[in-house]
């Protein structure tokens, strides 16, 4: 019943869960101790690592409301449709941004279609359909075509929601193929607005790019899809998988 698509999936893994790096560190020295040699603050800091490692994990409240409103549209028998310019502007020159990504780095990529290898994803209760598969690579690269110069990021943007969504179809490539699907990229591109598209009140410079440098139009974000990414990915989508029955129980039963 639940369906969440791989453009929406961000609050489901945002946050982390058990140790970091460094807490794992610090809890296999204090493992490695007799407890007779331990201090009490270091009884008391090995006790709440273990305890912090072996806790359940617990989705925010981000993730649980993304869970209730994919399974509230199956219940209450209704879907909800977004109609955004720039939306529509993304859709409309998809094609045009990937040939300015293939002119910049001298590649011959396309856009993914409907009988292509890998043009649609699904993995337990997510799915999606890339922009570009790079087989050899074992590479996805998603296409985010700028509403204009103004929204375009000039640097890489950092935390943006867009990597879980690059992650997650690496993520379900991997569990489809068994190979290691690691490289992602997000391509931020400036491609010139349809001209019905331009709102009245916005200025026309903000949305003609023809005249700007290939090499100004493109803002690459490197995606990596770590062993430890999909650990944590397992461990959510598990947790996601409980919530919704939890969810649907509620529904189902709350008026008997």
């Amino acid at each position: 019943m639940l369906r969440i698509r791989a453009s929406k999936c961000a609050a489901l893994f945002t946050g982390t869960d058990g140790l970091t790096a460094r807490q794992e560190a610090e809890l296999d020295i204090l493992m490695a101790k007799d407890d007779y040699k331990l201090t009490h603050n270091q009884s008391v800091k090995r006790y709440n690592l273990i305890a912090k490692r072996d806790a359940p994990i617990t989705l925010g409240e981000g993730a649980r409301t993304l869970i209730e409103e994919a399974i509230d549209e199956v219940m209450y028998e209704y879907s909800v449709s977004i109609d955004r310019r720039e939306m529509t502007k993304g859709t409309n020159v998809e094609d045009e941004s990937i040939e300015i990504y293939n002119r910049i780095f001298f590649t011959d990529y396309r856009k993914m279609e409907e009988f292509d290898d890998h043009y649609s994803l699904s993995f337990l209760f997510a799915s999606g359909h890339p922009d570009i598969v790079d087989c050899e690579r074992l590479k996805v690269i998603d296409i985010k075509s700028s509403w204009s110069k103004k929204t375009f990021p000039k640097r890489p943007p950092k935390n943006s929601t867009y990597e879980w969504q690059v992650k997650m179809y690496l993520y379900m490539l991997t569990k489809k193929t068994g190979k290691h699907w690691s490289d992602g990229e997000i391509a931020y591109i400036l491609t010139t607005t349809p001209e019905e598209l331009i709102p009245d009140h916005e200025d026309d410079s903000l949305h003609y790019m023809d005249a700007l440098e290939d090499n100004l139009r493109a803002t690459i974000v490197k995606i990596e899809l770590t062993e430890d990414d999909i650990k944590h990915m397992d461990a959510r989508m598990f947790a996601a998988e409980m919530y919704a029955k939890e969810y649907v129980n509620f529904l189902t039963t709350k008026n008997k």
